[in-house]
């Protein structure tokens, strides 16, 4: 019998190629198409799962939806989830263990389209690029008339030094910019290869212009963004994360920016997501992203065509090697 998969990704609507990829291998598809699933929770895609007169053997999924336990056990005879994405901090991998199910990510695929979206939201809310052009479409030119902050010449802090890292302190280099990094991991000849300077944590927030988050999203780092290290920021600094919503307390970063203890912040990333009503979105002091960071077309169709590879392997290779990279 053919395996079945539930695909919940829109870029497998965008990519027919990598749905291509599962039918050439025999596979069974069923799409649950983001128009039909917006605002969908844990309890809708358990219900989707034990409606299906045949029941899937693989997820193949993004961020869209956890897999916990509840759906783990909700979603009987699962027994593959292959990510849309490198990040797996929406997997509860101890449950997935126990009940013997497969799962693997696709690391290193869109770190360039995540650090190409950390530069853009660094200068959209450094030289206040969103409030200018909203005054500007609303007629009003003075209002829109802002002073910004230079990008040339500043210090940018960087914590997580992984691929994403590496490639935002890249981009740095024309910006005659003093970088500086903060990873438990010290790669070796990383400091003369990117013109960067690792420092411990405290350091880097005291001494930043703009901290970019570029590591993932776990128990040692979850809120690591909070009331402590926000008052460790100069009070001229940004924030921006284009990583996982889980590393910012938004609540201590709303505090902050009421006292004035760092200037403003840019977030592609969200505890819930997604994020249809917030009183964020009411904050000139911010600029907000619907989780585009790894959404660049090259890298779309790359993370799609690999995902289903992998869904390919997880069910067909028993030996298979594939995991969380």
């Amino acid at each position: 019998m053919a395996h079945k998969v539930l695909v919940v990704s829109f870029s497998f609507e965008q990519e027919p190629e990598a749905l291509q990829v599962l039918k050439d291998a025999g596979f069974e598809t069923y799409v649950w198409k983001e128009s039909d699933r917006k605002g969908a929770t844990e309890k809708d895609l358990i219900d989707l799962w034990n409606n299906m007169e045949e029941k899937p053997d693989g997820i193949l999924i993004g961020a869209d939806l956890p897999i916990n336990r509840t759906v783990i056990e909700g979603c009987k005879g699962l027994k593959a989830v292959s990510l849309n994405c490198a990040g797996y901090d929406h997997l509860d991998r101890p449950a997935l263990d126990e009940a013997g199910i497969r799962y693997c990510n696709v690391p290193r695929q869109n770190f360039s389209a995540v650090a190409d979206l950390a530069w853009g939201l660094l200068i959209a809310v450094m030289r206040k690029i969103p409030f200018a052009e909203r005054n500007l479409r609303a007629g009003k030119w003075v209002n829109g008339v802002a002073r910004g902050i230079a990008v040339s010449s500043k210090t940018l802090g960087i914590i997580g030094f992984g691929a994403i890292g590496k490639a935002v302190a890249r981009r740095a280099l024309g910006f005659d910019m003093e970088v500086l990094a903060y990873d438990i991991y010290h790669a070796p000849g990383a400091e003369e290869e990117y013109h960067m300077t690792y420092v411990e944590k405290d350091e880097l927030l005291e001494r930043s212009d703009v901290v970019v988050l570029c590591c993932n999203a776990d128990e040692s780092t979850y809120h690591m963004i909070n009331r402590e290290t926000l008052k460790k920021m100069k009070n001229t600094a940004f924030l921006v994360n284009p990583a996982r919503g889980a590393l910012v307390d938004v609540d201590a970063l709303v505090e902050a920016l009421d006292n004035g203890e760092i200037a403003g912040a840019a977030l592609d990333a969200y505890e819930e997501e997604p994020l249809l009503e917030s009183p964020l979105f009411a904050r000139d002091d911010l600029v907000l992203t619907p989780h585009i960071g790894g959404l660049a077309d090259r890298e779309i169709h790359n993370v799609a065509m690999q995902s289903a590879y992998h869904m390919v392997e997880l069910l067909n290779d028993p030996d298979s090697e594939l995991g969380i990279r």
